[in-house]
């Protein structure tokens, strides 16, 4: 069995011997012995602090515009519709000097550059000079050719010309000779039969034309603008030929409203039309008309709208009598005269 222990143990010995004692405490601490302040530098001098920076502006010439040294005033403008209420205009006088940091330095003036185009390689006047030998040469060859040169063709064309004038305007020249005695005397019985002059059947006949009446109407109304005619009551009376017109005017268009070419007539007569831009030709013609009468009247028209295309598009210009003259030219459109 173990020993019976004791309540409390029994001190180690030496222990007594080992116990310190604790320093007693004063109320107040022990003077603070202060060593000597380390030696600093003395203080050197600092720069003063910047003030705003004004940056230096380049020296302008006298030559260039000063810059804008004050801003211009805002314009007062009507609000528009999608503005907002809060955005108030302010003008020069009410807005707030500005810093002279905030003013933006102007930009340096560059002048403009001038680009200059490079010189062509050749002219108008080198190409002519260029071009000068080779049409001379064609004009000489198409002049003094000896076959197919430009007199092979003039010279017959003038004198066919020349004939052909003589021949219309000159009563004493005539193409055909006077008809034989049987002849004249079947006409003469035809005439008599049909009620018609002997000079009526030679001119069928020998199929010659003459045109006898000219009338000018308007494209848009087909209303008479001017007219002539080879009979001197109706040429002086418009209202002689009012009827005519409005016959004619009748017959000018077909179904479709397209201008016809031409249209027969009684007693021999056919209508012949020129369509202009302005105005329609209208020839009436004693017999059958020819290619020539259609090349003559189209000219005259052509002259007429040329010479007149001023009045013709103001409205209401009185062309009756100003016309008359170069439709009386129309009227010496006739073949040559025949042997009766």
């Amino acid at each position: 069995m173990s020993a019976v222990l004791t309540p409390l143990p029994s001190p180690a010995p030496g222990l007594a011997a080992r116990i310190v004692s604790a320093p007693s405490w004063t109320p107040l601490p022990p003077a603070i012995t202060r060593e000597p302040a380390a030696s600093y530098p003395p203080l050197a001098s600092l720069p003063p602090w910047p003030g705003p920076f004004a940056p230096s502006a380049p020296a302008f010439p006298a030559s260039w515009p000063s810059p804008l040294s004050v801003l211009p005033a805002l314009t007062p403008a009507t609000p528009a519709a999608h503005s907002s209420p809060q955005e108030i205009p302010i003008s020069a006088a009410t807005a707030p000097p500005l810093a002279a940091a905030a003013t933006p330095s102007p930009a340096p003036y560059t002048p403009a550059r001038i680009v200059e185009h490079p010189q062509p390689d050749f002219t108008d006047d080198d190409l002519r000079e260029a071009f000068g030998p080779i049409v001379e040469q064609a004009v000489r060859s198409a002049v003094y050719a000896k076959e197919n040169g430009i007199d092979t063709y003039l010279e017959p064309m003038l004198r066919a010309t020349i004939r052909r004038a003589l021949a219309e305007y000159s009563p004493s020249s005539r193409p055909f000779q006077a008809p034989g005695g049987l002849d004249r005397f079947v006409w003469h019985l035809q005439a008599l039969f049909t009620s018609r002059t002997y000079e009526d059947i030679i001119f069928e006949k020998t199929h010659r034309f003459q045109v006898e009446e000219v009338f000018l109407v308007d494209v848009a109304s087909l209303a008479l603008v001017s007219f002539a005619s080879c009979d001197p009551a109706r040429h002086a009376s418009v209202k002689r030929v009012a009827s005519t017109v409005q016959r004619l005017a009748l017959q000018l268009r077909d179904a479709t409203g397209k201008t016809r070419d031409s249209f027969e007539l009684p007693d021999q007569r056919n209508v012949v039309t020129c369509a202009g831009r302005f105005v329609t030709l209208m020839a009436v013609v004693r017999g059958q008309p020819s290619e020539l009468v259609l090349a003559d009247l189209e000219f005259a028209l052509r002259r007429i709208e040329d010479r007149f295309r001023e009045q013709f598009q103001q409205e209401g210009s009185a062309l009756l009598f100003a016309l008359q003259p170069f439709l009386e030219d129309c009227l010496l459109i006739q073949a040559p005269a025949s042997a009766a």
